[in-house]
């Protein structure tokens, strides 16, 4: 039994991680899911009914647990950003894709990308994905000046998508501190199920 812990995420994190856990498992293979979100619960059960899963839903406490099988149905197609729900009133992606902010002078487009990623974690409200791709992917290594900033961010709850392509181009699959290596697929999900993208 495949076991997903997803307390503590928020949608569309709990969505899109199910998918990419129910797409590596054979036809009937059972998975459990964990979640302290009730939101993210509604979310979860309403996309395996739609895929012809009964799920069996158990709760304590806080925490509910989902236990459901793979369909026969091909999930490589389903979109799980049209059954994403959320109780806040915003939901932002943050995109980077390079090392630096703005045009112009390298110096102070590298100040600028610390400050403005060391601010993030001082939001009211975080956002629930930083996407890296391209040369962004660069800072998530750890010779990154904003590596300690990714990572108190991911410790509070944002989830770090690195472009997995784009670790592979600039050969840096060994220098990773922070994050986790995605696809275009889980990115492009996380986009469009994103209240609002911002791209400093």
């Amino acid at each position: 039994m495949k076991v997903l812990d997803t307390k503590g995420l928020k949608n569309p994190q709990p969505l899109i991680m199910l998918k990419e856990a129910l797409l590596g498992l054979d036809v009937d293979e059972e998975i459990r899911v964990e979640t302290d979100n009730d939101t993210s619960l509604k979310s979860l059960v309403t996309y395996l009914k739609d895929q012809g899963v009964e799920p069996e839903v158990t709760s304590v406490g806080a925490v509910h647990t989902l236990v459901a099988i793979k369909p026969e149905k091909d999930l490589a197609g389903t979109n799980p950003a049209i059954y994403y729900t959320t109780d806040l009133p915003t939901n932002y992606v943050v995109c980077i894709k390079g090392e630096l902010m703005g045009d112009g002078d390298p110096e102070l487009g590298r100040v600028l990308m610390e400050t403005f990623v060391d601010n993030l974690k001082l939001q009211e409200q975080l956002p629930s994905h930083v996407v890296l791709y391209n040369g962004g992917v660069k800072l998530a290594m750890k010779q990154s000046p904003v590596c300690s900033s990714l990572t108190e961010l991911e410790e509070l709850g944002t989830r770090i998508m690195l472009c997995g392509t784009c670790i592979d181009h600039y050969g840096l699959q060994f220098d990773i501190a922070v994050g986790m290596i995605s696809d275009m697929v889980a990115i492009t999900e996380t986009l469009a199920a994103a209240g609002h993208v911002v791209t400093p």
